[in-house]
């Protein structure tokens, strides 16, 4: 009898990131773009974002891909960096790809991600010019709700 451990993968980062300390403010998360240039949310400092933590193995992740990406269409001016905790660019890339999901491809690792409070995913953070959390969603979001969108756009005006 073999036993397949690559399910088990999966679940055990869930419960790292599950286990991980939040913080305050997040001026030190940092990503990897497509290129590899390395970012932080020092780069926004004074600019309300939003970030969005997700992976290609979350189902809720990637059922909430197509209404997600129209909601950023709709609303273009709006600072939103969706950052993958996928092990590589290659397999992020492939399912945005393959799914015409029009998002930049940037990663983290899963200690970058526990440390801006993540503990499911996917994970929405409403973070202040100053670098304050101001909001934390877990969890698949509404992006068609109209409330939803309204409350979650009040939340970037200073």
């Amino acid at each position: 009898m073999t036993i397949a451990f690559r399910p088990i993968i999966p679940a055990m980062m869930l419960l790292l990131l599950l286990l991980a300390p939040g913080i305050a403010t997040a001026d030190s998360f940092r990503w990897v773009d497509d290129g590899g240039k390395l970012h932080s949310l020092e780069e926004y400092r004074d600019k309300a974002v939003i970030v969005h933590i997700w992976a290609t193995w979350c189902s809720p992740c990637r059922s909430e891909m197509p209404e997600l990406s129209a909601w950023l269409q709709a609303h273009p001016d709006v600072i939103f960096l969706p950052v993958s905790v996928d092990e590589s660019a290659s397999v992020a890339g492939a399912f945005l790809k393959k799914n015409n999901i029009s998002l930049p491809l940037l990663l983290t690792d899963n200690q970058e991600a526990s440390g801006l409070g993540v503990r499911v995913l996917p994970s929405t953070f409403v973070i202040a010019g100053n670098g304050e959390v101001k909001q934390r969603l877990f969890g698949a979001q509404p992006w068609g709700d109209e409330a939803f969108s309204s409350q979650l756009l009040g939340e970037l005006i200073p």
